[in-house]
């Protein structure tokens, strides 16, 4: 059993009138030591004695409808020198009320509905030994009153204690057409009451406020609540769609969901899925609480209005350096492109994939996206090395990267790149959707294979003929050597990869410093062409001096 010093106390506190502070968080009024810890959950009293805390919702909201109420409740972690509880209750009255002590800063208030969290034994009051949940009405905490409506009963189904300095599990149930009101902690339905509340004990006015008082006197405890899902806040609103319109869902509070009916939902089975029916639909959804208890909401997605209203056109092209103007206009409308511009028309000169999304009345809206291709103006340049060799080909290449342009040469052939093989005058024709374009090239054609070298010479260094050595008009590319011989096979001369052209390479008519005899001399030779051909060349020459 608690102290009974303490009991005494709290019984004399029960009247006692503390002042308030009042301030505006969000949908809640907070009250004397009430503080806002975010995310709905809210701190009512600290260790500290002899303080009230209050949050109540600024809407008042009726008892005619069925409501859910899911959240976490959080006594502190002192038993025996720890008070003195948490009311969730509901009264017509005001946004302010709150007093300490034993009365749970819900004391007096009348008319009033509350349930009662109790975590201290007031003997005056006819608590019992342990912490017990009740039903009262009118502020009036007395469990042998007439204002007692269910209980006390021990809070937990297995332990006498609800100071253990854990969070539990509460839902608090009112199911209006049958009148009943079921509180469940740590998934275990504790206390139920069937009455008509709104008639007995509102005079017949269903609309009330709804919040959480706690107090404490000469001992104390932290006592805290976290709201999971209300009724009063988190459920759904039914909304409006275009046919072929989609919108996301949003369920708060639970574990696992449940709709239905499945048609036209991303996933049935996940808090949040995209809804796209066809035709108007009332989807039900179960909530699964930590308990593993469902409750159910509904939300009408209504199919209205034009299903498609956003023509931008087909595909199209635009010419290099031109403008087009896309046109998404509807009235009294607003447009969201992939650019980031919000304007109805948009002026376009690159190439890409242009989307819009307009939206008609903030629900009914239609998306279209348009591809347009820049192409190029058609050019044509033709170009080759002139004069070209015998036996060789060219590949003649219009010079523009447009797949979708037409290549009409004179000869009749298409394509943008044509092989050349002999002489002539070539013209090509380029044309797209953005215009024409033409040119034309003669072709001239030789051998490719000439060079020189002389039958005769006189190395008598008169500057006429001195030297015997390789010359051309650029038809060599290389030679890769060139040896001369006597009559009776002696290598008299030898030079390697070399280029002609270079009198100071030639033969001088001499062998290891010494002059040679007048006569005939074999020459050999081995090289490339400028077309690339190998060759390899014979002949004599005659040495006079």
């Amino acid at each position: 059993m608690k102290d009974f010093t303490r009991l005494l106390l709290g019984s004399l506190l029960t009247t006692a009138c503390i002042l308030t502070t009042q301030s505006l968080y969000g949908q809640f009024q907070l009250n004397g030591s009430a503080q806002d810890l975010s995310d709905g959950c809210y701190r009512l009293t600290t260790t500290q004695d002899f303080v009230a805390g209050s949050i109540w919702n600024l809407d008042k909201i009726s008892l005619d409808e069925s409501f859910e109420v899911v959240m976490e409740i959080f006594l502190g972690c002192k038993d025996n020198d720890g008070a003195d509880g948490i009311v969730f209750g509901f009264q017509p009255i005001s946004t302010s009320i709150g007093v300490a002590g034993g009365a749970l800063g819900f004391g007096g208030v009348s008319p009033s509905l509350g349930v009662e969290f109790d975590t201290f034994q007031n003997g005056d009051l006819s608590d019992p030994e342990y912490d017990h949940i009740a039903i009262i009405q009118n502020g009036d905490l007395n469990h042998n009153g007439a204002n007692n409506l269910a209980g006390p009963v021990q809070a937990l189904a297995n332990d006498a204690n609800l100071e253990d300095c854990d969070w539990h599990e509460l839902r608090v149930s009112w199911d209006a057409p049958s009148q009943t009101l079921r509180v469940y902690l740590d998934c275990s339905l504790r206390i139920l009451y069937i009455g008509d509340i709104v008639d007995e004990i509102f005079g017949g006015n269903p609309e009330v406020f709804w919040g959480f008082t706690a107090g404490t006197g000469a001992l104390n405890n932290d006592q805290e609540v976290c709201l999971n899902y209300t009724t009063f806040l988190d459920e759904l609103e039914d909304v409006v769609l275009c046919p072929n319109g989609s919108i996301q869902l949003e369920a708060t509070g639970g574990v696992s969901y449940e709709w239905s009916p499945t048609n036209g939902l991303s996933d049935p089975n996940i808090p949040n899925p995209v809804a796209s029916p066809d035709t108007t639909t009332t989807y039900t959804i179960a909530i699964f609480d930590d308990c593993g208890i469902p409750f159910y909401d509904t939300v009408q997605v209504t199919v209205d209005g034009d299903s498609s209203f956003v023509d931008l056109g087909l595909d199209t092209f635009l010419c290099n350096g031109d403008v087009t103007q896309l046109n998404a206009f509807t009235p009294n409308a607003t447009y969201s492109w992939n650019t980031g511009d919000t304007t109805a028309m948009l002026e376009v000169l690159q190439e890409g994939t242009y989307a819009v999304t307009v939206t008609i009345d903030d629900y009914c809206f239609d998306s279209e996206d348009v591809f347009i291709d820049v192409i190029p103006y058609p050019t044509a340049s033709l170009e080759a090395d002139d004069p070209l060799c015998e036996g060789s080909s060219v590949f003649l290449d219009v010079g523009i990267d447009d797949i979708n342009a037409e290549y009409i040469w004179n000869n009749g052939f298409n394509g943008p790149v044509y092989e050349v093989t002999g002489p002539g005058t070539y013209s090509v024709t380029v044309s797209n959707e953005c215009g024409k374009a033409t040119s034309s090239i003669t072709l001239e054609y030789e051998t490719c294979r000439e060079y020189f070298l002389p039958n005769v010479f006189s190395p008598d260094y008169n500057g006429l003929n001195d030297y015997f050595f390789v010359q051309d008009g650029g038809d060599i590319r290389e030679i890769t050597y060139l040896k001369i011989f006597d009559r009776w096979g002696g290598l008299v001369y030898e030079q390697y990869n070399f280029l002609p052209n270079d009198l100071m390479l030639g033969w001088d008519g001499t062998h290891r410093g010494k002059e040679v005899n007048e006569g005939v001399y074999v020459w050999i030779m081995e090289g490339y062409f400028k077309d690339g051909e190998p060759f390899l060349e014979k002949g004599d020459v005659t040495l006079i001096r």
